[in-house]
């Protein structure tokens, strides 16, 4: 075929006469120019239809056995609106109407249509059930409802889509990332692997993604999953961007991590050479602290225990011991939780919540003591039960605060633990036998893992400038003592001293910044925190420095951020550094990176929750790529969404803003020793099926 240049003048020629031509409806026409092209086919003068883009320089063959696809595609590049022009009343405030000019998009109500299936975790045969096809059609008769498994493809398709897009946005990011990685046997008794990555924006703004959910074959060994750690990070072409990993302290970790730090150094230099790249998570440290701790002392709560349990077996009797709770003033939406032998944290609750309604215990006991006695806790029951809860309160308020997405957790992680041990060798000193015999077995497990703990957690706190060097130097002496403390300081300042040199190597701009002296003051100068463990905010540092200091010189220099209690607690570190970038800017590149390490693996239990909703027993045949689908395009789409309406909002993902994480990531564990028999009883899918139901409940609610 030739184009006839010359011919070329027809272009905007009517349709030729005598031939009824068939009538265009498609939208795509109002953006494209119909014309005629003179060609030569097989020697012969032939009049094609073409049509121009209005827009550009684009120009297509139009005919009946090709359709109008074409045209349409193209027409997206433009982001132009199209469809049925309609009118839309909304409600404003104070109760006015405004009628609005609205347009249906049919790609866009299909697209909407997938991302509810995505975001709500809907089944894809509900494109097939009677009654919502009768619902949609109710409101558009013409509206093209798909099949299930033409659903699927599509919301594969929009999986590679979203991860064009946040490769795209990876190469736009220069600092370093921070990893998780766990493992989660699904119903389908499939391994699966979840792979997040962390950071802290040009913004300072701390983000996360989920960039594998995976599924493992074979045995989950620690050179099985350092493989696909690899493979996966390969595949995202991050490996020169690594920081840390966290893991729990499984022992096949230990193997899995030496083998990343040795491969990734293949591709590129570690910073420090990996010397500060694995991170226990702290979650499982507190976890394994504790349940040693109550291990030891199981006796001492059977009295309070015991009467939860019979007021739990009976239905007739539970509802009895509330209407005690509402004689006493007491309120009965608290309830009664019964501790689970797997997670520590029950145990503290299930003391909690018996401690609150002690007077209602009280009071069914006095109505009918014959039946009662011999569950009623004595005196020095509730003596005890007070005297743990009291103990475990540290424990439970470490672990919620450790388990945060959505601001920095590393800076938290020093304090919090130095607190911990603290607390345990107090303990140990104990009158109470109960509470000597639990700490005696506490000690013996938090040495081993404080033992092992990753120095750069301790860096993250000496760059909080509420604490510096002041901050570990008292910590220090409450853990160590007057005899020792001083070498622990100087070991951790060697590790500062090395981490940032490692950056002032790498990044060559100037240390020089505007004098120290210019550093803003938060809060209120004049309230200092009346805690004894912050004393050492009112302790002043020499102001400013001499020239050719580097920034680190300056930032030891110069005093702890002064703070009224308020300011203190409520104090946003990465807005700190945002606004001292300039005046430190080797070290705030340093801080940047550290901030962004996780001390726990509560990212990837969260997507497990998640897929332990996606993976139900009436899902069970997902195949693994369409899971990874739906689990990461649900992640990302959210952060994208939460970004692009509230900027400068903390970035998670749904999957985090729904979760209260202790409760989550407790029923994940506990499904899982669920035995066959258990999970083949009607009422257990009764169960499953209401609590998918207020799952999505709040999804829906969590999206208006």
């Amino acid at each position: 075929m030739i184009d006839l240049e010359g011919d070329n003048q027809d272009a905007g020629v009517d349709e030729p006469v005598g031939k009824k031509q068939k009538k265009t409806t498609s939208e795509c026409w109002d953006h494209f120019d119909k014309f005629f092209k003179m060609v030569v086919v097989d020697g012969k003068k032939v009049k094609e239809a073409w049509a121009k883009c209005k827009y550009c320089t684009y120009d297509a063959k139009r005919n009946s056995r090709n359709g109008t696809s074409v045209f349409l595609n193209h027409i997206k590049m433009h982001s132009v609106k199209s469809g049925q022009q309609l009118l839309k009343v909304e409600k404003k405030e104070h109760g006015s109407v405004a009628v609005e000019a609205y347009k249906y998009d049919q790609e866009s109500s299909l697209r909407k249509l997938y991302l509810a299936i995505i975001m709500h975790e809907y089944p894809f045969n509900i494109v097939e059930h009677e009654y919502f096809r009768d619902f949609i059609k109710s409101l558009r008769p013409s509206f093209p409802l798909k099949n299930r498994n033409t659903v699927r493809n599509e919301i594969v398709a929009m999986f590679e889509t979203e991860k064009d897009k946040v490769y795209e946005y990876f190469k736009t990011i220069n600092c370093h990332f921070s990893t998780t990685m766990d493992m989660w046997t699904s119903n389908q008794n499939k391994g699966y692997m979840c792979v997040t990555v962390h950071w802290i924006d040009d913004e300072w703004i701390i983000q996360k993604r989920i960039i594998k959910f995976m599924h493992v074959e074979g045995r989950h060994t620690g050179l099985n999953m350092s493989g696909e750690f690899i493979a996966c990070i390969l595949r995202w072409f991050i490996e020169k961007k690594m920081f840390s990993l966290t893991l729990d302290n499984a022992s096949s970790n230990e193997v899995c991590v030496k083998h990343v730090i040795s491969k990734l150094k293949e591709y590129s230099p570690l910073v420090c050479d990996g010397e500060f790249f694995h991170v226990r998570c702290a979650n499982h440290v507190l976890n394994l602290v504790a349940r040693d701790g109550l291990d030891q002392i199981s006796n001492a709560v059977w009295g309070v225990k015991a009467f939860v349990l019979a007021v739990k077996s009976s239905p007739q009797l539970e509802e009895e011991f509330y209407k005690c709770a509402s004689e006493c003033g007491l309120s009965t939406e608290k309830g009664l939780r019964l501790d689970v032998q797997t997670r520590w944290n029950s145990t503290y609750h299930m003391l909690s919540d018996a401690l609150y309604y002690k007077k209602a215990f009280d009071r069914l006991h006095e109505i009918d003591k014959k039946k009662f006695d011999k569950f009623a806790p004595t005196a020095d029951d509730w003596d005890k039960a007070l005297t743990l809860c009291r103990c475990l309160k540290k424990f439970d308020d470490l672990t919620t605060l450790l388990s945060g997405n959505q601001y920095p957790t590393a800076n938290l992680f020093y304090k919090g633990f130095c607190e911990i041990k603290a607390l345990i060798s107090g303990w140990r000193k104990s009158s109470d036998t109960t509470i000597k015999k639990m700490a005696g077995s506490m000690q013996t497990k938090f040495d081993k893992y404080w033992r092992k703990s990753n120095l750069a957690l301790a860096v993250a706190f000496f760059l909080d400038p509420r604490y510096k060097r002041s901050g570990i130097e008292h910590y220090m002496r409450k853990v160590h003592g007057e005899l020792l403390y001083r070498g622990k300081v100087e070991e951790l300042i060697i590790a500062v001293k090395k981490m940032y040199q490692a950056y002032a190597s790498k990044y060559s701009q100037s240390t020089d910044g505007p004098s120290c002296t210019t550093t803003s003051q938060e809060g209120n100068t004049d309230l200092m925190v009346e805690d004894e463990d912050n004393y050492f905010l009112s302790q002043q540092g020499t102001h400013g420095s001499n020239e050719g200091d580097t920034d680190l010189d300056k930032y030891m220099a110069e005093a702890t951020v002064r703070l009224s209690k308020v300011a203190f607690e409520n104090f946003d570190i990465l807005s700190w550094w945002k606004t001292h970038q300039d005046v430190y800017p080797v070290l705030s590149m340093l801080a940047r990176d550290v901030l962004a390490i996780q001390v726990s693996t509560v990212a990837s239990e969260a997507a497990f929750s998640a897929g332990g909703r996606v993976i139900d027993p009436f899902r069970s045949r997902l195949d693994p790529y369409v899971v990874e689908a739906l689990i990461c395009t649900k992640d990302w789409v959210a952060a994208s969404r939460k970004n692009n309406n509230k900027k400068g909002d903390r970035l998670g993902s749904i999957v985090n803003d729904l979760e209260v994480v202790e409760t989550l990531v407790a029923n994940m564990r506990l499904e899982e020793q669920l035995d066959e028999k258990v999970r083949l009883c009607p009422l257990y899918h009764s169960y499953l099926f209401w609590k998918r139901l207020a799952f999505m409940i709040i999804n829906a609610l969590y999206m208006i």
